[in-house]
Protein backbone atom coordinates (compact mmCIF):
# COMPACT_ATOMS: atom_id res chain seq x y z
CA UNK A 1 0.00 0.00 0.00
CA UNK A 2 0.89 3.64 -0.75
CA UNK A 3 0.66 5.37 2.79
CA UNK A 4 0.78 9.15 3.88
CA UNK A 5 1.71 9.86 7.84
CA UNK A 6 0.54 13.61 9.17
CA UNK A 7 1.69 13.71 12.75
CA UNK A 8 3.60 16.91 13.77
CA UNK A 9 5.89 14.81 16.63
CA UNK A 10 8.46 14.28 14.35
CA UNK A 11 10.06 10.84 17.09
CA UNK A 12 6.47 9.82 16.50
CA UNK A 13 6.23 10.54 12.04
CA UNK A 14 9.92 9.09 11.49
CA UNK A 15 9.52 6.09 13.61
CA UNK A 16 6.17 5.03 12.42
CA UNK A 17 7.24 5.83 8.77
CA UNK A 18 10.65 3.88 9.55
CA UNK A 19 8.26 0.98 10.75
CA UNK A 20 5.84 1.14 8.24
CA UNK A 21 8.85 1.24 5.16
CA UNK A 22 10.43 -1.68 6.76
CA UNK A 23 7.22 -3.99 4.79
CA UNK A 24 7.77 -4.93 1.65
CA UNK A 25 4.56 -4.43 0.39
CA UNK A 26 4.09 -1.06 1.59
CA UNK A 27 5.86 2.04 1.16
CA UNK A 28 5.23 5.49 3.22
CA UNK A 29 5.30 8.40 -0.10
CA UNK A 30 4.63 11.04 2.14
CA UNK A 31 4.60 12.74 5.61
CA UNK A 32 2.81 15.92 6.66
CA UNK A 33 3.65 17.92 10.22
CA UNK A 34 -0.35 18.99 10.03
CA UNK A 35 -4.04 18.52 8.70
CA UNK A 36 -3.28 21.46 5.72
CA UNK A 37 0.00 19.73 4.41
CA UNK A 38 -1.67 16.52 4.79
CA UNK A 39 -4.42 16.99 2.13
CA UNK A 40 -2.09 18.38 0.00
CA UNK A 41 -0.28 15.34 0.09
CA UNK A 42 -3.26 12.70 -0.16
CA UNK A 43 -4.76 15.35 -3.07
CA UNK A 44 -1.48 15.16 -4.86
CA UNK A 45 -0.79 11.49 -4.10
CA UNK A 46 -3.76 9.51 -3.63
CA UNK A 47 -2.60 7.49 -0.89
CA UNK A 48 -4.06 4.04 -0.10
CA UNK A 49 -3.68 4.69 3.43
CA UNK A 50 -3.27 7.53 5.71
CA UNK A 51 -2.09 7.61 9.18
CA UNK A 52 -3.14 10.56 11.16
CA UNK A 53 -2.86 12.23 14.63
CA UNK A 54 -6.24 14.13 15.97
CA UNK A 55 -4.19 17.29 17.72
CA UNK A 56 -2.01 19.62 15.34
CA UNK A 57 -1.27 22.92 14.65
CA UNK A 58 -3.02 24.65 11.77
CA UNK A 59 -5.36 21.80 11.06
CA UNK A 60 -5.84 19.00 13.50
CA UNK A 61 -6.60 15.41 11.82
CA UNK A 62 -10.35 15.49 12.31
CA UNK A 63 -10.86 18.84 10.65
CA UNK A 64 -8.51 17.09 7.67
CA UNK A 65 -10.98 14.00 7.51
CA UNK A 66 -13.97 16.13 7.70
CA UNK A 67 -12.60 18.48 4.23
CA UNK A 68 -11.40 15.30 2.52
CA UNK A 69 -14.61 13.50 3.25
CA UNK A 70 -16.45 17.04 1.62
CA UNK A 71 -14.80 17.06 -1.16
CA UNK A 72 -15.37 13.01 -2.13
CA UNK A 73 -11.93 11.79 -1.75
CA UNK A 74 -11.85 8.72 -0.73
CA UNK A 75 -8.55 6.86 1.46
CA UNK A 76 -8.72 4.39 4.04
CA UNK A 77 -7.58 5.93 7.41
CA UNK A 78 -6.28 5.48 10.61
CA UNK A 79 -6.12 7.49 13.80
CA UNK A 80 -3.33 7.77 16.07
CA UNK A 81 -4.56 9.18 19.61
CA UNK A 82 -3.91 8.69 23.35
CA UNK A 83 -6.21 7.65 26.17
CA UNK A 84 -7.03 11.25 26.98
CA UNK A 85 -8.58 11.96 23.59
CA UNK A 86 -10.90 8.51 22.89
CA UNK A 87 -13.76 10.77 22.35
CA UNK A 88 -11.79 12.38 19.06
CA UNK A 89 -11.01 8.98 18.02
CA UNK A 90 -14.70 8.17 17.82
CA UNK A 91 -15.72 11.44 15.98
CA UNK A 92 -12.57 10.10 13.68
CA UNK A 93 -14.63 6.88 13.15
CA UNK A 94 -17.88 8.67 12.40
CA UNK A 95 -15.84 10.80 9.79
CA UNK A 96 -15.00 7.79 7.94
CA UNK A 97 -11.86 6.35 9.32
CA UNK A 98 -11.04 3.04 9.24
CA UNK A 99 -9.69 2.33 12.68
CA UNK A 100 -7.37 3.74 15.59
CA UNK A 101 -4.15 3.04 17.27
CA UNK A 102 -3.53 4.24 20.65
CA UNK A 103 -0.01 5.47 21.47
CA UNK A 104 2.61 3.81 22.26
CA UNK A 105 1.91 2.60 18.64
CA UNK A 106 3.43 -1.19 19.21
CA UNK A 107 4.41 -3.46 15.81
CA UNK A 108 1.12 -5.60 16.86
CA UNK A 109 -1.25 -3.18 16.65
CA UNK A 110 0.19 -2.25 12.92
CA UNK A 111 0.50 -5.19 11.77
CA UNK A 112 -3.29 -5.94 12.46
CA UNK A 113 -4.03 -2.35 11.33
CA UNK A 114 -2.01 -3.27 7.99
CA UNK A 115 -3.71 -6.57 7.93
CA UNK A 116 -7.00 -5.00 8.35
CA UNK A 117 -6.62 -2.56 5.90
CA UNK A 118 -5.66 -4.90 2.87
CA UNK A 119 -8.27 -7.09 3.02
CA UNK A 120 -10.53 -4.32 2.60
CA UNK A 121 -8.73 -3.31 -0.59
CA UNK A 122 -8.53 -6.33 -1.72
CA UNK A 123 -12.62 -6.79 -1.54
CA UNK A 124 -12.84 -3.27 -3.39
CA UNK A 125 -10.63 -4.36 -5.87
CA UNK A 126 -12.08 -7.95 -6.72
CA UNK A 127 -15.70 -7.24 -6.64
CA UNK A 128 -18.10 -7.70 -9.01
CA UNK A 129 -18.26 -4.38 -10.88
CA UNK A 130 -14.34 -3.71 -10.21
CA UNK A 131 -12.22 -2.59 -13.42
CA UNK A 132 -8.78 -3.13 -14.58
CA UNK A 133 -6.97 -0.42 -13.22
CA UNK A 134 -8.33 -0.71 -9.85
CA UNK A 135 -7.20 -4.95 -9.97
CA UNK A 136 -3.91 -3.52 -11.15
CA UNK A 137 -3.50 -0.82 -9.00
CA UNK A 138 -4.19 -3.68 -5.79
CA UNK A 139 -1.60 -5.90 -7.39
CA UNK A 140 1.03 -3.56 -7.13
CA UNK A 141 0.77 -2.28 -3.90
CA UNK A 142 1.03 -5.94 -2.67
CA UNK A 143 -2.45 -6.47 -1.32
CA UNK A 144 -3.68 -8.75 -3.58
CA UNK A 145 -2.74 -12.48 -2.47
CA UNK A 146 -2.74 -15.35 -5.35
CA UNK A 147 -5.63 -16.69 -4.42
CA UNK A 148 -7.42 -19.46 -6.96
CA UNK A 149 -10.77 -16.97 -5.96
CA UNK A 150 -9.07 -14.22 -7.32
CA UNK A 151 -7.34 -15.55 -10.21
CA UNK A 152 -10.24 -16.48 -11.63
CA UNK A 153 -11.92 -13.00 -10.90
CA UNK A 154 -8.58 -11.48 -12.69
CA UNK A 155 -9.44 -13.80 -16.19
CA UNK A 156 -12.67 -12.13 -15.57
CA UNK A 157 -12.21 -8.71 -15.29
CA UNK A 158 -9.35 -8.84 -17.95
CA UNK A 159 -11.59 -10.43 -19.95
CA UNK A 160 -9.01 -13.04 -21.05
CA UNK A 161 -10.08 -16.23 -23.06
CA UNK A 162 -8.68 -19.43 -23.26
CA UNK A 163 -5.21 -19.64 -24.80
CA UNK A 164 -4.48 -15.85 -23.41
CA UNK A 165 -0.90 -14.82 -24.01
CA UNK A 166 0.17 -11.25 -21.70
CA UNK A 167 2.79 -9.12 -21.30
CA UNK A 168 3.30 -7.11 -18.72
CA UNK A 169 4.24 -3.25 -20.04
CA UNK A 170 5.56 -0.76 -17.07
CA UNK A 171 6.74 2.81 -17.73
CA UNK A 172 8.00 5.24 -15.44
CA UNK A 173 8.17 9.38 -16.19
CA UNK A 174 10.55 10.96 -13.20
CA UNK A 175 9.05 14.09 -14.02
CA UNK A 176 5.22 13.10 -13.42
CA UNK A 177 3.72 14.00 -17.30
CA UNK A 178 1.26 10.69 -17.86
CA UNK A 179 -2.11 10.91 -17.57
CA UNK A 180 -5.23 8.72 -18.49
CA UNK A 181 -6.55 11.89 -20.70
CA UNK A 182 -3.28 12.08 -23.25
CA UNK A 183 -2.83 8.10 -23.35
CA UNK A 184 -5.52 6.29 -23.33
CA UNK A 185 -6.43 6.59 -26.95
CA UNK A 186 -2.72 6.08 -27.78
CA UNK A 187 -2.56 2.62 -25.98
CA UNK A 188 -6.32 0.97 -26.80
CA UNK A 189 -5.19 -2.66 -27.54
CA UNK A 190 -5.10 -3.39 -24.24
CA UNK A 191 -6.62 -5.38 -21.42
CA UNK A 192 -5.76 -2.91 -18.65
CA UNK A 193 -4.58 0.43 -17.76
CA UNK A 194 -3.13 2.48 -14.82
CA UNK A 195 -1.20 5.13 -13.57
CA UNK A 196 -0.35 6.40 -10.44
CA UNK A 197 -1.75 9.38 -8.64
CA UNK A 198 1.69 10.85 -9.01
CA UNK A 199 1.68 10.42 -12.69
CA UNK A 200 5.12 8.55 -12.42
CA UNK A 201 3.85 5.54 -13.17
CA UNK A 202 2.10 3.77 -16.08
CA UNK A 203 1.16 0.20 -16.06
CA UNK A 204 -0.37 -1.86 -18.93
CA UNK A 205 -1.73 -5.51 -19.71
CA UNK A 206 -1.76 -6.36 -23.67
CA UNK A 207 -2.74 -10.48 -24.85
CA UNK A 208 -0.70 -10.93 -27.32
CA UNK A 209 -3.21 -14.11 -28.58
CA UNK A 210 -5.80 -10.72 -29.19
CA UNK A 211 -3.87 -8.06 -29.93
CA UNK A 212 -2.20 -6.55 -32.84
CA UNK A 213 1.30 -6.90 -31.53
CA UNK A 214 1.95 -10.20 -31.06
CA UNK A 215 4.97 -10.23 -29.18
CA UNK A 216 7.23 -8.27 -26.52
CA UNK A 217 9.26 -7.25 -29.48
CA UNK A 218 6.12 -5.85 -31.51
CA UNK A 219 5.28 -4.11 -28.14
CA UNK A 220 8.86 -2.39 -28.15
CA UNK A 221 8.69 -1.28 -31.47
CA UNK A 222 5.77 0.35 -31.26
CA UNK A 223 6.80 2.26 -27.80
CA UNK A 224 9.64 3.39 -30.01
CA UNK A 225 7.88 4.76 -32.46
CA UNK A 226 5.89 6.79 -30.05
CA UNK A 227 8.42 7.97 -27.49
CA UNK A 228 9.50 10.65 -29.89
CA UNK A 229 6.22 12.00 -30.90
CA UNK A 230 4.04 12.06 -28.02
CA UNK A 231 5.52 14.61 -25.39
CA UNK A 232 4.04 13.02 -22.48
CA UNK A 233 6.58 9.85 -23.39
CA UNK A 234 9.24 11.88 -23.54
CA UNK A 235 12.34 11.07 -21.04
CA UNK A 236 9.80 8.21 -20.07
CA UNK A 237 11.53 4.44 -19.50
CA UNK A 238 10.02 1.49 -19.74
CA UNK A 239 10.27 -2.47 -18.79
CA UNK A 240 8.42 -5.23 -20.97
CA UNK A 241 7.76 -8.79 -19.43
CA UNK A 242 6.18 -11.70 -21.05
CA UNK A 243 3.29 -13.12 -18.17
CA UNK A 244 3.52 -17.22 -18.91
CA UNK A 245 0.33 -17.37 -16.48
CA UNK A 246 -1.89 -14.72 -14.81
CA UNK A 247 -1.14 -16.13 -11.67
CA UNK A 248 3.11 -14.45 -12.04
CA UNK A 249 1.58 -11.18 -12.78
CA UNK A 250 2.01 -9.99 -8.91
CA UNK A 251 5.60 -11.16 -8.79
CA UNK A 252 6.57 -9.53 -12.25
CA UNK A 253 4.79 -6.65 -11.10
CA UNK A 254 6.45 -6.13 -7.58
CA UNK A 255 9.69 -6.44 -9.50
CA UNK A 256 9.54 -4.36 -11.66
CA UNK A 257 11.15 -1.63 -10.03
CA UNK A 258 14.41 -2.99 -10.42
CA UNK A 259 14.91 -3.29 -13.81
CA UNK A 260 14.11 0.02 -14.46
CA UNK A 261 17.76 1.03 -13.42
CA UNK A 262 18.72 -1.85 -15.63
CA UNK A 263 17.76 0.11 -18.58
CA UNK A 264 19.89 2.89 -17.71
CA UNK A 265 23.06 1.27 -16.95
CA UNK A 266 23.10 -0.01 -20.82
CA UNK A 267 21.33 3.41 -22.10
CA UNK A 268 18.32 1.97 -23.39
CA UNK A 269 15.05 3.76 -22.77
CA UNK A 270 12.73 0.40 -23.42
CA UNK A 271 14.02 -2.99 -21.76
CA UNK A 272 12.74 -6.40 -22.44
CA UNK A 273 12.87 -9.39 -19.72
CA UNK A 274 15.22 -10.95 -22.16
CA UNK A 275 17.88 -8.53 -22.64
CA UNK A 276 17.93 -8.13 -18.72
CA UNK A 277 18.49 -12.11 -18.25
CA UNK A 278 21.23 -11.11 -20.96
CA UNK A 279 23.17 -8.27 -19.51
CA UNK A 280 26.78 -9.24 -17.89
CA UNK A 281 26.81 -7.44 -15.26
CA UNK A 282 29.80 -5.91 -13.63
CA UNK A 283 29.41 -4.34 -9.80
CA UNK A 284 31.14 -0.83 -9.77
CA UNK A 285 34.35 -0.45 -7.81
CA UNK A 286 34.03 2.04 -4.65
CA UNK A 287 36.95 4.31 -4.70
CA UNK A 288 37.61 6.22 -1.17
CA UNK A 289 39.01 9.27 -3.39
CA UNK A 290 35.19 9.72 -4.30
CA UNK A 291 34.95 11.22 -0.86
CA UNK A 292 37.84 13.28 -0.87
CA UNK A 293 36.77 15.24 -3.82
CA UNK A 294 33.16 15.74 -2.22
CA UNK A 295 34.43 16.77 1.02
CA UNK A 296 36.49 19.22 -0.98
CA UNK A 297 33.46 20.79 -2.72
CA UNK A 298 31.03 21.04 0.07
CA UNK A 299 33.60 22.42 2.00
CA UNK A 300 34.65 25.65 -0.52
CA UNK A 301 31.03 26.32 -0.49
CA UNK A 302 30.46 27.13 -3.91
CA UNK A 303 26.66 24.95 -5.20
CA UNK A 304 27.63 25.64 -8.91
CA UNK A 305 30.28 22.93 -8.25
CA UNK A 306 28.68 20.48 -6.30
CA UNK A 307 25.70 20.56 -9.28
CA UNK A 308 28.82 20.10 -11.51
CA UNK A 309 30.46 17.26 -9.93
CA UNK A 310 27.01 15.50 -9.88
CA UNK A 311 25.56 16.02 -12.83
CA UNK A 312 29.02 14.34 -14.77
CA UNK A 313 29.21 11.43 -12.05
CA UNK A 314 26.06 10.24 -13.19
CA UNK A 315 26.91 10.68 -16.66
CA UNK A 316 30.33 8.48 -15.76
CA UNK A 317 27.95 5.92 -14.71
CA UNK A 318 25.61 5.83 -17.85
CA UNK A 319 25.55 3.23 -20.10
CA UNK A 320 28.46 1.14 -18.31
CA UNK A 321 26.49 -1.89 -17.65
CA UNK A 322 27.15 -1.67 -13.93
CA UNK A 323 24.83 -4.13 -11.48
CA UNK A 324 22.15 -1.39 -10.43
CA UNK A 325 22.65 -2.91 -6.83
CA UNK A 326 25.91 -1.56 -6.94
CA UNK A 327 25.54 1.66 -8.03
CA UNK A 328 22.33 1.99 -5.08
CA UNK A 329 24.82 0.95 -2.63
CA UNK A 330 27.32 3.48 -3.87
CA UNK A 331 24.85 6.31 -3.33
CA UNK A 332 24.12 4.90 -0.06
CA UNK A 333 27.27 4.81 0.84
CA UNK A 334 28.28 8.54 -0.58
CA UNK A 335 24.96 9.88 1.41
CA UNK A 336 26.64 8.39 4.46
CA UNK A 337 29.37 9.86 4.01
CA UNK A 338 28.10 13.33 3.48
CA UNK A 339 26.26 12.60 7.07
CA UNK A 340 29.22 11.85 8.74
CA UNK A 341 31.34 14.65 7.33
CA UNK A 342 28.28 17.17 8.62
CA UNK A 343 28.51 15.41 12.55
CA UNK A 344 32.29 16.39 12.01
CA UNK A 345 32.23 19.96 10.27
CA UNK A 346 28.32 21.26 10.60
CA UNK A 347 26.83 19.60 13.32
CA UNK A 348 24.03 22.01 13.65
CA UNK A 349 23.25 20.33 9.91
CA UNK A 350 22.79 17.12 10.77
CA UNK A 351 19.21 17.03 12.33
CA UNK A 352 17.62 18.28 8.87
CA UNK A 353 19.77 15.96 6.87
CA UNK A 354 18.44 13.33 9.38
CA UNK A 355 15.43 14.18 8.95
CA UNK A 356 15.58 13.46 5.08
CA UNK A 357 16.22 9.33 5.53
CA UNK A 358 18.38 9.28 2.42
CA UNK A 359 19.19 6.26 2.52
CA UNK A 360 15.62 4.92 2.78
CA UNK A 361 14.77 7.29 -0.37
CA UNK A 362 17.83 5.81 -2.31
CA UNK A 363 16.57 2.27 -1.45
CA UNK A 364 12.89 3.02 -3.28
CA UNK A 365 14.77 5.01 -5.86
CA UNK A 366 14.03 3.73 -9.14
CA UNK A 367 16.22 5.90 -11.72
CA UNK A 368 19.66 7.42 -11.66
CA UNK A 369 18.12 11.16 -11.69
CA UNK A 370 16.24 9.87 -8.41
CA UNK A 371 19.30 8.67 -6.77
CA UNK A 372 21.10 11.82 -7.54
CA UNK A 373 18.24 13.43 -6.78
CA UNK A 374 19.27 11.89 -3.16
CA UNK A 375 23.02 13.51 -2.73
CA UNK A 376 21.56 16.71 -4.50
CA UNK A 377 18.99 17.47 -1.32
CA UNK A 378 21.74 16.61 1.59
CA UNK A 379 24.18 19.10 -0.90
CA UNK A 380 21.22 21.26 -0.91
CA UNK A 381 20.68 21.36 3.18
CA UNK A 382 24.63 22.06 3.80
CA UNK A 383 25.08 24.96 1.65
CA UNK A 384 21.77 26.67 2.86
CA UNK A 385 22.57 29.83 5.42
CA UNK A 386 25.69 30.41 4.39
CA UNK A 387 26.25 32.42 7.50
CA UNK A 388 25.85 29.29 9.64
CA UNK A 389 29.01 28.06 8.55
CA UNK A 390 31.06 31.08 10.56
CA UNK A 391 32.26 32.73 7.63
CA UNK A 392 35.24 29.90 7.46
CA UNK A 393 35.44 29.29 3.53
CA UNK A 394 39.46 27.66 3.98
CA UNK A 395 39.09 23.90 3.48
CA UNK A 396 41.94 23.13 5.58
CA UNK A 397 41.28 25.36 8.92
CA UNK A 398 37.76 23.25 8.54
CA UNK A 399 39.36 19.84 8.37
CA UNK A 400 41.42 21.39 11.67
CA UNK A 401 38.63 22.33 13.37
CA UNK A 402 36.91 18.77 13.09
CA UNK A 403 40.53 17.41 13.92
CA UNK A 404 39.31 19.22 17.15
CA UNK A 405 35.91 18.27 17.57
CA UNK A 406 37.06 14.47 17.37
CA UNK A 407 40.47 15.15 19.73
CA UNK A 408 40.05 17.89 21.93
CA UNK A 409 39.84 15.31 25.03
CA UNK A 410 43.00 14.14 24.32
CA UNK A 411 46.20 16.30 24.33
CA UNK A 412 46.71 17.40 21.16
CA UNK A 413 49.42 20.12 20.04
CA UNK A 414 49.64 22.47 17.19
CA UNK A 415 52.39 20.44 15.71
CA UNK A 416 49.92 17.04 16.06
CA UNK A 417 46.91 19.04 13.81
CA UNK A 418 49.52 19.84 10.90
CA UNK A 419 51.05 16.30 10.98
CA UNK A 420 47.33 15.07 10.21
CA UNK A 421 46.70 18.03 8.15
CA UNK A 422 50.13 17.14 5.93
CA UNK A 423 51.36 20.72 6.29
CA UNK A 424 53.88 23.13 8.49
CA UNK A 425 52.80 24.46 12.00
CA UNK A 426 53.67 27.64 11.00
CA UNK A 427 51.34 27.76 7.59
CA UNK A 428 48.69 26.29 10.47
CA UNK A 429 49.53 28.94 12.86
CA UNK A 430 49.19 31.53 9.76
CA UNK A 431 46.07 29.93 8.91
CA UNK A 432 44.28 30.38 12.54
CA UNK A 433 45.18 33.71 12.53
CA UNK A 434 44.12 34.71 9.56
CA UNK A 435 40.68 33.10 8.97
CA UNK A 436 39.75 32.51 12.75
CA UNK A 437 41.60 35.99 14.11
CA UNK A 438 43.20 33.42 16.86
CA UNK A 439 45.90 31.33 17.63
CA UNK A 440 45.24 28.02 17.57
CA UNK A 441 45.84 27.33 21.29
CA UNK A 442 43.14 30.17 21.98
CA UNK A 443 40.78 28.42 19.81
CA UNK A 444 41.52 24.91 21.38
CA UNK A 445 41.12 26.18 24.86
CA UNK A 446 37.71 28.17 23.72
CA UNK A 447 35.98 25.00 22.35
CA UNK A 448 37.35 22.32 25.47
CA UNK A 449 35.98 25.40 28.07
CA UNK A 450 33.02 25.46 25.79
CA UNK A 451 32.24 20.99 26.55
CA UNK A 452 33.40 22.38 30.27
CA UNK A 453 30.56 24.62 30.92
CA UNK A 454 28.16 22.22 29.65
CA UNK A 455 29.49 19.47 31.73
CA UNK A 456 29.64 22.01 34.89
CA UNK A 457 25.47 22.45 34.46
CA UNK A 458 24.81 19.13 33.03
CA UNK A 459 26.31 16.81 35.48
CA UNK A 460 27.40 15.88 38.85
CA UNK A 461 31.15 15.73 37.99
CA UNK A 462 34.02 16.87 40.36
CA UNK A 463 35.83 19.72 38.65
CA UNK A 464 39.07 17.88 38.28
CA UNK A 465 36.88 15.11 36.52
CA UNK A 466 35.04 17.72 34.17
CA UNK A 467 39.06 18.85 33.35
CA UNK A 468 40.02 15.70 32.53
CA UNK A 469 37.17 14.98 30.30
CA UNK A 470 38.03 18.32 28.32
CA UNK A 471 41.40 17.23 27.53
CA UNK A 472 43.12 19.48 30.98
CA UNK A 473 45.58 17.39 32.94
CA UNK A 474 46.43 20.16 35.19
CA UNK A 475 43.18 21.05 37.30
CA UNK A 476 44.93 24.90 38.55
CA UNK A 477 45.91 25.35 34.75
CA UNK A 478 41.93 24.88 33.92
CA UNK A 479 40.69 26.96 36.64
CA UNK A 480 43.01 29.56 35.08
CA UNK A 481 42.23 28.98 31.67
CA UNK A 482 38.35 29.23 32.40
CA UNK A 483 38.54 32.34 34.60
CA UNK A 484 40.39 33.90 31.61
CA UNK A 485 37.87 32.95 29.09
CA UNK A 486 34.61 33.45 31.51
CA UNK A 487 35.93 35.93 33.75
CA UNK A 488 34.23 33.90 36.75
CA UNK A 489 35.71 30.00 38.15
CA UNK A 490 34.22 27.13 37.12
CA UNK A 491 33.35 26.72 40.84
CA UNK A 492 31.48 30.04 40.54
CA UNK A 493 30.07 29.61 37.65
CA UNK A 494 28.20 26.38 38.56
CA UNK A 495 26.87 27.79 41.51
CA UNK A 496 25.47 30.80 39.66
Amino acid sequence: MNIVIVEDEIKIRNGLSRLLSSYDEHQVIAKAKNGKEGIDAIISLRPDLVFTDIKMPEMDGLQMLEQLKDEGIGCHSVILTGYAEFDYAKRALNCGADDYLLKPITVDAVDKVLSDISKKIIKEATKIDANPSSYIRAIITGALDNTEENLKIAERIFELLPGYSLSFVRGYSPNGRFSYEALEEKFRDYKGLYISEDRKDLFLIIDKSTSRYKSDEDISAMLNRRLPVISELKESIWYISNIPTIEKLKDIALSSDKKLLVSQMINKKIIIENEVSEIAENDYKYNPEIEKVIERILVKGNKKNWDEWSENFINDILGKGYNPSSIRQLYMNLSNYIMQLSVKIWPEKGRQLRELESVEKISKAKVLYELKECLDEQASIIYTNETSRDDIHNYTILRAIAYIRENYANKISQEDVANYLSITPEYLSTLFHREMNKTFSVFVNEFRVSHAKRLLKGSDLKIYEIAEQVGFTDTKYFNRVFKDIEGISPKEFRER
